[in-house]
């Protein structure tokens, strides 16, 4: 597409049209961008642009660095369209439509029907893309293909980079990042080669060895820390298999334990591209071979034969189908919401409580689930222990209704004046805010409108270059200062508004509150912040909201005096 010149493109704009602009620029996940791809080139490019066009004033530039073009869920395009919606931008600039996306159909969206809808300039710099001039069939149609083209090229390029690690799988060689534990990886004739690691590799044979004896995962994870073995992740990082003085020693987690004991590349199969990550279940050689993965036996030497493999499999698949076919009682109930999830935490280390939940049954048709909480980390061997604590549901229940109903002395507020008293003091403290912000939104038009006339008369010749660019810089710091105060604002504004939301519904939830009140996970997350557990079902609750807040706005309600409530 042919660019306009810029002759006709001051025809075609009028003169005292000021424009906004935001810069995008975004850099692939794929690492096939050349060098002069970078975000930094990008936003040069657009900034060379815009002291070209003196119409134009750069409001803000929009960077999403990593992030694929096949998708539009990224964090600062999000951003960038927020100031859309705001009015804050009305152009937006990208070096070319590939920096803008590369699926087709929700580009052409953007460009072709949401741009045009909210009055907004697009404009592809190496693609000469101008939505103001782009008026003909014709234009519309190269957008339409050059968005096309974008799009199949990151397709293609996705396929080759799973053809080409696929290629790599079917000839053997390992395309994970840090190797097994038990082994080491070296590049061998361009293949990553998987070998074993002396140093740890006995320890892999002996959790095999634990596991065929009788003892289970947590047992197991038990015995390597009382051998002051490393766990895999603290090995990577020292690369000592033993604890050494002045280092750390954290137990083993049982799913590790797990992962050694069902990963069948102990036994030298290599298994990869396994779908979405998904975990395999394998019991014998036929499940191995028939899975929709890669699939290479004898790549590397193996630290546990197949049948010792095998018979660790099949001890899991018996767990499992005991587990499955139990008749317990827990069967019989279905499990209740937490609703303490996410607020109860340990008093000494701040650990989330764990729930636990037993069943007892009281006749044949009556069966009642049973639930507490304990900290997780009092189960621990290491440094990281805690002291053991829990408490039961019911008596957890019964303290924070005894809180609630003395914090709150609710017999002597009066709930519902207390809501409409607080709604009326947050509303006036936003109008504060909006009035701030229309008196920065004005002296802007005043800024935008002296910079026309600045145009104006540079145009006119009244101005010479030089004094046109010295006063427009000083115009653009005016103006750039006032958006930094509106955006301030308009966050203020955002927070308070959100505050006021849950503010109203803590309240609401309030007023609902009596010792007869059943509790629910949504009373318990809007009026209170945490509980922390101690030993001997000693708890401490935190409150969502400071109770002086509420009293002063109850008394406020009361007396008919005024004041702003801190």
């Amino acid at each position: 597409m042919a660019r306009t010149s810029k002759k006709k493109r001051t025809e075609q704009i009028p003169l005292s049209r000021r424009f906004h602009v935001g810069v995008y620029a975004r850099l692939s996940v794929d690492g096939t961008e050349r060098k002069n791809e970078s975000i930094d080139t990008q936003i040069a490019m657009a900034k060379q642009y815009l002291k070209e066009h003196p119409e134009m004033e750069l409001y803000d530039c929009y960077t999403d660095l990593g992030r694929t073009g096949t998708n539009f869920k990224r964090e600062g395009f999000e951003r960038m369209m927020q100031d859309v919606r705001k009015k804050r931008i009305d152009c937006v600039v990208v070096k070319d439509l590939s920096r803008f996306g590369r699926n087709h159909i929700e580009a052409g969206n953007y460009i072709q029907k949401i741009f045009p809808f909210m009055g907004v300039r697009f404009i592809a710099l190496a693609d000469g893309i101008d939505t103001f001039e782009t008026d003909s069939g014709t234009d519309e149609m190269a957008l339409n293909l050059k968005n096309l083209v974008n799009e199949m090229y990151a397709r293609d390029i996705a396929q080759k980079v799973k053809s080409s690690k696929r290629s790599r799988q079917e000839q053997g060689s390992y395309t994970g990042g840090i190797p097994p534990y038990g082994y080491r990886a070296e590049w061998i004739e361009g293949k990553k080669c998987l070998f074993i690691c002396p140093e740890t590799s006995g320890i892999v044979r002996d959790i095999y060895e634990m596991y065929l004896s009788g003892q289970n995962m947590g047992q197991i994870a038990g015995k390597l820390y009382e051998r002051e073995i490393h766990r895999p992740g603290i090995y990577k990082k020292t690369g000592h298999v033993y604890w050494q003085e002045g280092e750390v020693l954290e137990q083993w987690g049982t799913a590790t334990v797990k992962l050694i004991l069902t990963n069948p590349v102990y036994m030298g199969c290599l298994v990869q591209g396994t779908a979405c990550g998904k975990q395999y279940k394998i019991r014998n050689r036929h499940d191995v071979d028939s899975g929709d993965y890669s699939v290479k036996w004898g790549t590397h030497e193996p630290i546990v034969s197949e049948e010792v493999f095998f018979r660790v499999a099949a001890m899991f698949e018996k767990s499992a189908e005991k587990y499955c076919n139990r008749d317990g009682f827990s069967k019989k109930v279905p499990p209740e919401e937490d609703i303490y999830a996410g607020v109860l935490f340990c008093g000494d280390c701040g650990k989330r409580m764990a729930r636990v939940a037993n069943a007892k049954e009281f006749s044949s048709s009556h069966t009642v689930r049973y639930y507490g909480y304990y900290c997780p980390s009092s189960r621990r061997l290491d440094d990281l222990h805690c002291l053991a604590k829990s408490i039961g549901k019911g008596v957890l229940d019964d303290l924070v209704k005894t809180a609630l109903h003395q914090e709150f002395a609710l017999s002597g507020l009066r709930p519902g004046r207390l809501v409409k008293e607080q709604e009326r003091q947050a509303e006036e403290q936003k109008q504060q805010i909006r009035q701030e912000i229309a008196r920065c939104e004005k002296q802007q038009e005043c800024g935008k409108k002296r910079g026309s006339e600045l145009y104006l008369k540079y145009h006119e010749g009244s101005l010479s270059l030089e004094e046109f660019q010295q006063m427009k810089k000083e115009q653009e710091r005016s103006l750039h200062e006032l958006a930094g105060r509106i955006r301030k604002l308009q966050c203020r504004l955002d927070v308070m508004e959100r505050e006021t939301a849950e503010k109203g519904k803590f309240l609401r939830n309030l007023m609902k509150c009596n010792e007869k009140t059943k509790l629910t996970k949504d009373i318990i997350h809007s009026l209170i912040r945490r509980i922390d557990v101690y030993a001997g079902h000693r708890v401490k609750i935190t409150f969502a909201f400071r109770m002086n807040e509420l009293l002063y706005a109850d008394e406020y309600g009361r007396s008919g005096k005024g004041g702003k409530c801190e």
